[in-house]
């Protein structure tokens, strides 16, 4: 008697695989979509370079320049952002468009808006927003904090410090640091521990901020590149083709 083929068996792993994949090339094409229908109303595109970004202050960015006045932010995969505009005159969307895709590399995103590139440049000339450095960063300076007592540490945090490197006891239900400890050196390279204790002691070492890579001009097709010199200090940043897994433009 002949099998059935209702009665097949069905890997669910690969299932599963193909049914991921077919999701996230959904996602990409959905994007490509986005993209280019703000084209229709916006006459200015920006290419803008994260540093240390944070999402708390990327909303405050996008309250700025909210999308009920036609301005909107997309992040995503670098080669999906290249695709949006074109990568070649050919399949460039918009003429001089292809222009723009090389500048798509590290921490990126487009912007689209109506707004004068004089106020944008200016506003995000002036952006800068302390924040605590992550582990993987690199720092600016030392920290180093002496030794005595710890103000602003309960004493249940004690087994907590010193976990985290520190030589500490409790004198009267306060914590006492029995000698000066290094958090971090000018030039290291953060290790989880370390970006623990500058949070702990409340030392923030990164800076939030953006910079324009690249600015195309819908009216006149004009492509502008601005050099950003500062851009291989961030070494921590520098994720070849990742950014931030949000792609939505709220």
């Amino acid at each position: 008697m002949p099998k059935s083929k209702r009665s097949q068996r069905i890997t669910i792993s690969k299932s599963s695989k193909k049914l991921k994949a077919n999701r996230g090339l959904e996602l990409k094409q959905e994007l490509v979509k986005k993209i280019r229908s703000r084209f229709d109303e916006c006459s200015h595109l920006f290419v803008v370079r994260l540093y240390n970004e944070r999402t708390e202050k990327l909303q405050t960015v996008r309250a700025h320049f909210p999308p009920s006045e036609s301005s909107f932010f997309f992040f995503g995969k670098n080669r999906v952002m290249q695709l949006a505009l074109g990568r070649t005159p050919a399949t460039e969307y918009l003429p001089s468009l292809a222009k723009i895709s090389p500048y798509l590399v590290g921490k990126v995103g487009l912007m689209l808006t109506n707004r004068s590139p004089q106020e944008v440049l200016e506003y995000f000339n002036k952006l800068e927003m302390q924040d605590y450095a992550r582990a993987g960063n690199h720092v600016k300076e030392t920290v180093v904090i002496d030794e005595g007592p710890l103000d602003g540490f309960q004493h249940t945090m004690e087994p907590l410090l010193r976990s985290l490197g520190l030589m500490t006891t409790l004198k009267k239900g306060i914590i006492h640091l029995l000698q000066p400890y290094t958090i971090c050196s000018k030039g290291d390279v953060l290790t989880p521990e370390q970006a623990k204790l500058l949070k702990l002691f409340q030392r923030p070492l990164a800076q939030f901020k953006i910079k324009v890579k690249a600015h195309w001009n819908k009216k006149n097709e004009q492509v502008q590149v601005f050099d950003l010199q500062d851009e291989d200090d961030e070494d921590a940043d520098q994720e070849a083709e990742e950014m931030i897994e949000q792609d939505d433009e709220n």
